[in-house]
Protein backbone atom coordinates (compact mmCIF):
# COMPACT_ATOMS: atom_id res chain seq x y z
CA UNK A 1 0.00 0.00 0.00
CA UNK A 2 3.07 2.41 0.97
CA UNK A 3 4.54 1.53 -2.50
CA UNK A 4 1.52 2.58 -4.22
CA UNK A 5 1.25 5.54 -2.26
CA UNK A 6 4.20 6.97 -3.19
CA UNK A 7 4.00 5.94 -6.80
CA UNK A 8 0.68 7.62 -7.28
CA UNK A 9 2.44 11.18 -5.77
CA UNK A 10 5.24 10.43 -7.65
CA UNK A 11 2.87 10.61 -10.75
CA UNK A 12 1.05 13.60 -9.36
CA UNK A 13 4.10 15.31 -9.01
CA UNK A 14 5.09 14.67 -12.52
CA UNK A 15 1.99 16.03 -13.85
CA UNK A 16 2.39 19.06 -12.04
CA UNK A 17 5.59 18.99 -13.60
CA UNK A 18 4.59 18.86 -16.74
CA UNK A 19 2.26 21.88 -15.97
CA UNK A 20 4.31 23.76 -14.68
CA UNK A 21 6.61 23.39 -17.69
CA UNK A 22 3.88 24.14 -20.04
CA UNK A 23 2.76 27.46 -17.97
CA UNK A 24 6.20 28.32 -18.27
CA UNK A 25 6.02 27.72 -22.26
CA UNK A 26 2.99 29.91 -22.30
CA UNK A 27 3.99 32.59 -20.03
CA UNK A 28 7.35 32.70 -22.44
CA UNK A 29 5.46 32.68 -25.72
CA UNK A 30 2.95 35.94 -24.09
CA UNK A 31 6.44 37.93 -22.81
CA UNK A 32 8.31 37.16 -26.13
CA UNK A 33 4.48 37.87 -28.42
CA UNK A 34 4.37 41.31 -25.96
CA UNK A 35 8.16 42.11 -27.23
CA UNK A 36 7.39 41.87 -30.52
CA UNK A 37 3.73 43.37 -30.11
CA UNK A 38 6.30 46.73 -28.41
CA UNK A 39 8.91 46.35 -31.34
CA UNK A 40 6.29 47.03 -33.88
CA UNK A 41 4.25 49.66 -31.97
CA UNK A 42 7.51 51.35 -31.55
CA UNK A 43 8.27 51.54 -35.66
CA UNK A 44 5.07 52.38 -36.08
CA UNK A 45 4.77 55.05 -33.79
CA UNK A 46 8.40 56.01 -35.14
CA UNK A 47 6.73 55.62 -38.84
CA UNK A 48 3.82 58.30 -37.93
CA UNK A 49 6.27 60.81 -36.16
CA UNK A 50 8.28 60.85 -39.16
CA UNK A 51 5.01 61.21 -41.63
CA UNK A 52 3.84 64.04 -39.42
CA UNK A 53 6.81 66.12 -40.04
CA UNK A 54 6.55 65.14 -43.71
CA UNK A 55 3.08 66.40 -43.76
CA UNK A 56 4.33 69.62 -41.71
CA UNK A 57 7.34 70.14 -43.58
CA UNK A 58 5.10 69.70 -46.82
CA UNK A 59 2.38 71.95 -45.22
CA UNK A 60 4.83 74.87 -44.13
CA UNK A 61 6.12 74.78 -47.67
CA UNK A 62 3.14 75.33 -49.29
CA UNK A 63 2.79 78.96 -47.01
CA UNK A 64 6.18 79.71 -47.63
CA UNK A 65 5.12 82.61 -49.33
CA UNK A 66 2.37 83.71 -46.95
CA UNK A 67 2.28 86.64 -44.73
CA UNK A 68 -0.08 87.24 -41.46
CA UNK A 69 -1.49 90.38 -40.68
CA UNK A 70 -2.68 90.84 -37.08
CA UNK A 71 -5.12 93.63 -36.31
CA UNK A 72 -5.86 95.19 -39.30
CA UNK A 73 -9.76 96.77 -38.46
CA UNK A 74 -12.88 94.47 -40.09
CA UNK A 75 -13.87 95.35 -43.12
CA UNK A 76 -11.19 98.56 -44.34
CA UNK A 77 -9.81 96.04 -47.26
CA UNK A 78 -13.39 96.26 -48.45
CA UNK A 79 -14.31 94.02 -51.52
CA UNK A 80 -10.69 93.94 -53.10
CA UNK A 81 -8.49 93.10 -50.11
CA UNK A 82 -5.07 92.37 -52.44
CA UNK A 83 -5.79 96.05 -54.15
CA UNK A 84 -5.93 97.44 -50.55
CA UNK A 85 -2.69 95.58 -49.37
CA UNK A 86 -0.87 97.01 -52.21
CA UNK A 87 -1.69 100.22 -51.72
CA UNK A 88 -1.01 100.26 -48.51
CA UNK A 89 1.72 98.45 -47.10
CA UNK A 90 4.74 100.86 -48.41
CA UNK A 91 3.02 103.34 -45.96
CA UNK A 92 3.27 100.95 -43.22
CA UNK A 93 6.38 99.54 -44.08
CA UNK A 94 8.44 102.22 -45.56
CA UNK A 95 11.39 99.70 -46.91
CA UNK A 96 9.01 98.49 -49.39
CA UNK A 97 8.66 102.06 -51.07
CA UNK A 98 9.34 101.69 -54.88
CA UNK A 99 9.03 97.76 -54.48
CA UNK A 100 6.15 96.42 -56.47
CA UNK A 101 4.84 93.50 -54.52
CA UNK A 102 2.59 91.35 -56.68
CA UNK A 103 -0.08 89.90 -53.80
CA UNK A 104 -1.72 86.56 -55.22
CA UNK A 105 -4.46 86.62 -53.18
CA UNK A 106 -6.07 87.77 -49.37
CA UNK A 107 -8.18 87.30 -46.90
CA UNK A 108 -9.27 86.96 -43.28
CA UNK A 109 -9.59 83.51 -41.30
CA UNK A 110 -11.96 82.01 -39.13
CA UNK A 111 -9.98 81.14 -35.85
CA UNK A 112 -12.51 79.90 -33.97
CA UNK A 113 -13.25 83.26 -31.96
CA UNK A 114 -16.77 84.33 -31.88
CA UNK A 115 -18.01 86.88 -34.65
CA UNK A 116 -19.27 89.03 -32.31
CA UNK A 117 -15.80 89.42 -31.05
CA UNK A 118 -14.28 92.65 -30.99
CA UNK A 119 -10.74 91.59 -32.13
CA UNK A 120 -10.84 91.80 -35.85
CA UNK A 121 -9.69 88.49 -37.34
CA UNK A 122 -6.14 87.33 -38.64
CA UNK A 123 -5.51 88.65 -42.50
CA UNK A 124 -3.58 86.38 -44.65
CA UNK A 125 -1.86 87.33 -47.94
CA UNK A 126 -0.32 85.70 -50.61
CA UNK A 127 2.89 87.22 -52.73
CA UNK A 128 4.22 85.83 -55.97
CA UNK A 129 7.71 85.98 -54.79
CA UNK A 130 9.09 84.53 -51.71
CA UNK A 131 11.72 87.54 -51.48
CA UNK A 132 8.89 89.97 -51.14
CA UNK A 133 7.53 88.09 -48.27
CA UNK A 134 11.20 88.13 -46.78
CA UNK A 135 11.39 92.09 -47.29
CA UNK A 136 7.35 92.42 -45.85
CA UNK A 137 8.84 90.69 -42.45
CA UNK A 138 11.81 92.31 -42.27
CA UNK A 139 10.55 95.81 -43.09
CA UNK A 140 7.84 95.10 -40.92
CA UNK A 141 10.43 94.68 -37.87
CA UNK A 142 12.28 97.68 -38.88
CA UNK A 143 9.05 99.67 -38.92
CA UNK A 144 7.90 97.95 -35.66
CA UNK A 145 5.64 99.61 -34.29
CA UNK A 146 3.49 100.19 -37.52
CA UNK A 147 0.13 101.83 -36.97
CA UNK A 148 -2.75 101.67 -39.39
CA UNK A 149 -3.82 105.70 -39.75
CA UNK A 150 -7.56 105.39 -39.93
CA UNK A 151 -7.69 104.37 -36.35
CA UNK A 152 -4.38 104.18 -35.00
CA UNK A 153 -4.22 100.54 -34.36
CA UNK A 154 -1.09 98.47 -33.72
CA UNK A 155 -0.65 96.40 -37.28
CA UNK A 156 2.03 92.76 -36.60
CA UNK A 157 3.49 91.23 -38.99
CA UNK A 158 4.12 87.16 -38.99
CA UNK A 159 5.04 84.55 -40.95
CA UNK A 160 2.60 81.56 -41.78
CA UNK A 161 3.06 78.35 -40.91
CA UNK A 162 1.18 75.22 -40.65
CA UNK A 163 -0.65 75.13 -36.82
CA UNK A 164 1.99 72.71 -35.94
CA UNK A 165 5.17 74.12 -36.72
CA UNK A 166 3.09 77.25 -35.16
CA UNK A 167 2.26 75.63 -31.73
CA UNK A 168 5.89 74.92 -31.51
CA UNK A 169 6.97 78.44 -32.12
CA UNK A 170 4.38 80.48 -29.57
CA UNK A 171 5.78 77.64 -26.72
CA UNK A 172 9.12 79.74 -27.22
CA UNK A 173 7.46 82.55 -26.75
CA UNK A 174 7.67 83.04 -22.83
CA UNK A 175 11.55 82.14 -23.02
CA UNK A 176 12.18 85.01 -25.71
CA UNK A 177 10.25 87.35 -23.75
CA UNK A 178 13.14 86.37 -21.29
CA UNK A 179 16.07 86.74 -23.18
CA UNK A 180 15.01 89.70 -25.16
CA UNK A 181 14.06 91.35 -21.58
CA UNK A 182 18.13 90.50 -20.72
CA UNK A 183 19.24 92.92 -23.20
CA UNK A 184 19.77 90.00 -25.87
CA UNK A 185 18.42 89.99 -29.50
CA UNK A 186 17.23 86.37 -29.87
CA UNK A 187 16.32 84.57 -33.36
CA UNK A 188 13.67 82.27 -34.13
CA UNK A 189 15.09 79.86 -36.84
CA UNK A 190 12.73 77.38 -38.46
CA UNK A 191 10.77 75.31 -37.36
CA UNK A 192 11.73 76.50 -33.56
CA UNK A 193 14.93 76.73 -32.59
CA UNK A 194 16.57 79.55 -30.47
CA UNK A 195 19.80 81.54 -31.81
CA UNK A 196 21.51 84.41 -30.37
CA UNK A 197 24.69 85.87 -29.40
CA UNK A 198 26.28 86.19 -25.99
CA UNK A 199 30.12 87.62 -25.31
CA UNK A 200 30.30 87.05 -29.20
CA UNK A 201 29.65 83.30 -29.06
CA UNK A 202 26.84 82.20 -30.99
CA UNK A 203 24.29 79.99 -29.16
CA UNK A 204 21.67 77.71 -30.60
CA UNK A 205 18.96 76.31 -28.25
CA UNK A 206 16.46 73.39 -29.69
CA UNK A 207 14.22 73.30 -26.47
CA UNK A 208 12.43 75.78 -24.07
CA UNK A 209 14.44 74.47 -21.02
CA UNK A 210 17.88 74.25 -22.32
CA UNK A 211 16.91 78.07 -23.22
CA UNK A 212 15.88 78.37 -19.65
CA UNK A 213 18.68 76.76 -18.35
CA UNK A 214 20.91 79.34 -19.92
CA UNK A 215 19.13 82.20 -19.17
CA UNK A 216 18.75 80.82 -15.43
CA UNK A 217 23.23 80.71 -15.61
CA UNK A 218 23.07 85.17 -16.59
CA UNK A 219 22.72 87.77 -13.85
CA UNK A 220 19.12 88.67 -14.15
CA UNK A 221 17.96 91.99 -13.97
CA UNK A 222 14.34 93.56 -13.80
CA UNK A 223 12.33 92.22 -16.15
CA UNK A 224 9.59 94.26 -17.74
CA UNK A 225 6.21 93.27 -19.01
CA UNK A 226 7.12 93.10 -23.16
CA UNK A 227 3.35 93.58 -24.15
CA UNK A 228 3.92 93.64 -27.84
CA UNK A 229 7.26 93.79 -27.86
CA UNK A 230 7.80 90.04 -29.38
CA UNK A 231 7.35 91.39 -32.11
CA UNK A 232 11.15 92.81 -32.19
CA UNK A 233 12.62 89.24 -32.08
CA UNK A 234 13.84 88.25 -35.51
CA UNK A 235 12.04 85.47 -37.22
CA UNK A 236 13.48 83.27 -39.93
CA UNK A 237 11.75 83.62 -43.23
Amino acid sequence: KLIKTKMTLKAEVEKLAIAAKQTRDRVDSVQAAAHEDRRIVANLRKQVEQLTDKVTNMEDRSRRNNVQLVGLPKGVEGSNPAGFLRANLSKWIPALKGRGIEIERAHRVYDGRKSNSKRPRTFIFRVLRWQDRSAILKGARQAYLEKYTQDNVTLLFFPDFSPATSARRRSLKPVLWRVTALGLRPFLIYPAIIQLRHNGEQMIFDSSQKAEDFISSLPQKHLNCPGEEYNNVDMDI
